[in-house]
């Protein structure tokens, strides 16, 4: 931006020389004095201009990634361009900026407008609240930078700051729910003997017993060495589809939609089986959200949350489905979806017969196509009533689900599992028939 008189110089250089002018010819003292005040203001403006012809403004941070709740505070800095002798000036003055309100963000000052006077290169600072998760551009605000005289002014328009907000996750309420874990480490007892933490059995000492299995109780009481023999822990595969082809608003705007929910419930089923060391992956149906291969450990919960909030939630719909990966029997599967197209059902039928424990974890919202909702009189209209009988249709594919053995939770919290994995870890400790009886 480069800098340009001000109306106040202009003002001073015509009227000064107006009134010097007639103060002259009609040999006016008093004409003269009026010009003086403005003369000496043009002239200090003329000797305190700025060294450089232009300034750059930018936001800083330019990009910048955020928990969920959190503010960044986003300052305008302005910077001389480099003189003569490559090096910037260090200008004091005015950096005035406006910025112009972004959904879903919450400004301090409240309207985007702020000011400050001093070293331009400290700038303006803003206060930026996202109010959930997800990726904003914010900005570019508009500038306007003078100099300490207010004589000479530049203005335009700053560059964006990017903000990624990563979801709040919290971890699922309940057990592991896994039937039969497939990996070689980690926190899930096996029915199988060796290495692990929960005790199976006691036995007299073999030999190749390690000598820290010897239980000293039972081998002094009996008088003969006794070792103990555990269960072995394992890890499993847990594949967390999801599917963003539609994103279904809640009855009320401020309500949560089903892309909401599904964010909510990828983060907290990832966290809950990282946190058991099982690897965890992500598959999107509706290619809104890049896929994540199996990982474990806090780097892929960060990979994982990452993903999650690069989400366009103006990604038009209708994009062709991502085929789905292949799996190994016995992955643990939860896959979030509205529930509301014939392809994800299909899919979850598909992911059932190829041996995987399936969770359908429902995220349409509760507040949408329910009878209470008709009674709404904000809301009530022709639409309402129409999601309402979709519901109704919607519920028949459900049942159908659960004759096929796939549990079908409405996410609802992180206290929305706890139900149905209490339910499979108890299946899995049941006894079960020998075969061939």
């Amino acid at each position: 931006m480069r800098y340009g008189p001000t109306p106040a110089l202009a003002r001073a250089v015509l009227l000064g020389a107006a009134f010097g002018t007639l103060g002259v010819l009609a040999g006016n003292p008093t004409a003269v004095l009026v010009a003086l005040p403005f003369v000496v203001y043009a002239a200090w403006a003329l000797v305190t201009r700025p060294a450089a012809d232009a300034v750059t403004v930018r936001a800083v941070p330019v990009s910048v990634a955020i928990k969920e709740g959190d503010a960044v505070d986003v300052m305008i800095s302005a910077e001389s361009e480099a003189g003569p002798d490559g090096e910037g000036a260090d200008d004091t003055g005015s950096v005035i900026a406006n910025w112009p309100a972004v959904p879903g963000v919450r400004f301090d000052p409240a309207d985007g407008a702020l000011a400050h006077a001093g070293p331009l290169a400290e700038g303006a600072t803003v206060t930026v609240e996202p109010r959930r998760w997800g990726r904003y551009l914010v900005g570019p605000a508009q500038v306007a930078v003078t100099d300490a005289a207010r004589a000479w002014r530049a203005a335009g328009r700053a560059t964006p700051a990017g903000i990624i907000v990563r979801p709040a996750s919290q971890p699922l309420e309940g057990a592991a729910g896994v039937a039969r874990p497939i990996g070689v480490a980690g926190l899930h007892t096996s029915a199988a003997k060796g290495d692990g933490s929960a005790l199976a059995d006691i036995r007299e000492f073999r030999l190749g017993d390690r000598l820290r299995r010897v239980n000293w109780r039972v081998t002094s009481r009996t008088g003969r060495l006794h070792v103990n023999e555990t269960h072995t822990d394992r890890d499993t595969e847990v594949l967390i589809v999801t599917d963003s082809t539609h994103d279904v608003p809640g009855l009320l705007p401020e309500q949560a939609t089903s892309l909401d929910a599904m964010v909510r419930a990828v983060a907290a089923v990832a966290q809950h089986y990282i946190g058991f060391g099982d690897r965890v992956s992500l598959h999107d149906f509706g290619r809104r959200v890049r896929s994540v291969k199996a990982g474990t450990g806090r780097r892929q919960v960060a990979i994982i949350s990452d993903a999650l909030s690069r989400i366009d939630r103006a990604a038009a719909p209708g994009l062709p489905p991502r085929p789905l990966p292949r799996i190994a029997t016995g992955t643990l599967v939860f896959f979030c979806s509205p529930l509301l197209d014939p392809g994800p059902l299909a899919e979850l039928v598909k992911l059932r017969r190829l041996g995987g424990e399936v969770i359908a974890v429902d995220t349409l919202p509760g507040s949408i196509g329910t009878i209470e909702s008709l009674a709404h009189p904000e809301r009530h209209s022709f639409l309402i009533e129409a999601w309402v009988v979709r519901r109704l249709e919607r519920e028949s594919a459900l049942r159908r689900l659960a004759d096929l053995g796939i549990p079908v939770v409405a996410w609802r919290g992180p206290a929305s599992l706890g139900g149905v994995l209490l339910a499979m870890a108890a299946a899995r400790q049941a006894p079960r028939l020998a075969a061939g009886r």
